[in-house]
């Protein structure tokens, strides 16, 4: 049994890509399994796990990109598909993607070549020490406003999540709490934008560090490494969905002034919209941040986060925060948001189980269904 643990740990590190050095690292640190390079290598050998000479059927893998490229992954370059392969267990090299990224998509291709810019220098001491907040209102016109936050010095996006609203104060509370509890701890400070619905995260902030300075109000210039992460998103994901739910429009399926539909759009696709931010979240998290001239630290953000003492002994500096306070913080500084039009959620929830008609996992289905609801609520 502990050797089926030791290999799943394995390749849920190998296939995200981390270095074999990291690897060993995680697993010593937080899974208490220590191994040495030479058996990890063996290991490898027996799971089958081989990066410079991988096996792959070329049309399994076009098959693969193919299907990827029918969604939001249609604006992603070469490079994020090949780590999203990779991450899904599929090991092919990257001059195969890119080939294939060039016989199936040569117009996307063309689009996606980048324009070199002179960026500011951002300083940071490591992991924990700023947390950088914001929200992002692209989607919001079509009723999906979402909330996120990022390690300044790790560039690790702790939460992005897909709200009713990123304007509600409590909602933002809620975030910060669970990415405390998740991680362990709050960052020396907190950076967010001039908005009021900061303020009771704010004071969360500096009750846990018994600091009124532990929360710092910036400009959105200031906030760069989340307004950053906001631009990566935009190109790489959300023009897709903005597109798209434009068309809806254009092609008069779709409302955003008329309660039922812009509920039923909600009903069938928050589910598909979060799980695409998670796949988002977690492909950021893992893949690799190359050397710039920005000071920027290279390597894979959770890499940077957990094993900070890889890069020039830095050290996390979160401070620990007793799980009575985040109670406390909870209970009396929080209130539970009351859902939104629970009515027409319940109805849609009620019309879907009763026909049997499962959840949708495409934007395909998503959509089929948002047509079939419309259709029996009128």
């Amino acid at each position: 049994m502990e050797d089926e643990d030791l290999e799943g740990l394995i390749r849920y590190y190998f296939v995200r890509g981390f270095q074999y050095v990291e690897i060993i690292q995680f697993l010593s640190k937080y899974h208490g399994k220590v191994i040495s390079q030479r058996t990890l290598h063996r290991r490898l050998r027996e799971y089958g796990l081989n990066r410079r000479t991988p096996r792959y059927d070329i049309d399994e893998i076009e098959e693969e990109v193919r299907e990827l490229l029918d969604g939001p992954e249609c604006l992603v370059g070469y490079r994020h598909i090949w780590h999203t392969l990779r991450r899904r267990g599929i090991q092919v090299p990257r001059f195969v993607v890119q080939e294939l990224m060039q016989y199936l998509d040569p117009e996307g291709c063309e689009l996606r070549r980048a324009h070199r810019l002179r960026r500011r220098v951002y300083h940071n001491t490591g992991p924990n020490a700023v947390w950088h907040v914001d929200g992002y209102d692209k989607l919001k016109p079509y009723g999906f406003p979402i909330h996120g936050c990022i390690d300044g010095w790790s560039r690790k996006v702790f939460w992005l999540v897909v709200t009713r609203s990123n304007n509600y104060p409590d909602n933002i509370a809620s975030y910060y709490l669970d990415a405390v509890e998740q991680y362990g701890g709050c960052p020396v400070e907190l950076d967010t934008d001039l908005g009021t619905e900061n303020g009771t995260m704010a004071a969360i902030q500096a009750f846990f560090r018994d600091d009124e300075h532990a929360h710092r109000f910036v400009s959105s210039p200031r906030n760069q490494r989340i307004e950053g992460y906001w631009s990566f998103y935009r190109r790489n994901n959300s023009t897709w969905w903005i597109n798209f739910f434009q068309d809806l429009i254009q092609q008069n399926h779709l409302n955003t002034s008329d309660p039922l539909e812009a509920e039923c759009l909600w009903f069938c696709f928050t589910e598909l919209l979060q799980n695409d931010l998670d796949k988002v979240g977690e492909h950021w998290n893992t893949h690799r941040i190359r050397q710039s001239r920005c000071d920027t630290i290279p390597g894979r953000p959770d890499a940077l986060f957990y094993l900070p003492e890889l890069q020039w002994g830095a050290i996390s500096l979160s401070l620990p925060v007793p799980e009575r306070e985040i109670r406390y913080a909870r209970d009396q500084l929080v209130e539970n948001a009351v859902a939104a039009e629970e009515e027409y959620q319940q109805y849609f929830q009620y019309v879907r189980e009763t026909n049997h008609i499962r959840k949708p996992a495409h934007w395909r289905e998503a959509l089929q269904l948002y047509h079939y609801l419309l259709q029996v609520a009128r």
